[in-house]
């Protein structure tokens, strides 16, 4: 059951914050943001929050593959305007990482998001646990 706007966190409750212009490409033929870009704005937020915060997951023979989106569209994203991606982590599993993500507009949520990525070995394709420096980093990145 979907949590109530109401109830939702504030956009000063996520731990990191980045601004990205809509792009008039980014629209469909009712003019406003495409569902299909969502998932690329959710995207740069969670490349650009692991980027600041200097964890690198794509070295030593490992990567990072998106395995589960949620999405729930509030109000429609509208161009031009610039819209403020914001992620935290909810919960670190032992090779997954799921985030708590929305898209905000001039401080107005219009998407609300859930996404989780687990840490996998190029080699084999599987998952693979993450170490105890990039446990101690997402520690202090977790949603309050």
């Amino acid at each position: 059951m979907p949590v109530p706007l109401s109830e939702r966190p504030a956009l000063e409750a996520y731990p990191f914050l980045t601004v990205h212009p809509v792009r008039y490409g980014d629209l469909d033929p009712n003019n406003h943001v495409n569902n299909a870009v969502i998932g690329t704005y959710l995207e740069i937020g969670r490349t650009e929050f692991f980027d600041r915060e200097g964890i690198r997951l794509t070295t030593e023979g490992r990567g990072i593959s998106l395995v589960h989106m949620e999405v729930e569209f509030h109000r429609e994203i509208l161009y031009p305007g610039f819209v403020q991606i914001v992620s935290g982590i909810r919960r670190v599993g032992s090779s997954s990482l799921t985030f708590d993500q929305a898209v905000f507009v001039d401080g107005v949520r219009h998407i609300s998001a859930s996404t989780t990525t687990a840490q996998v070995d190029k080699a084999t394709k599987r998952s693979t646990p993450w170490n105890d420096v990039q446990r101690a980093k997402f520690e202090r990145l977790m949603m309050r």
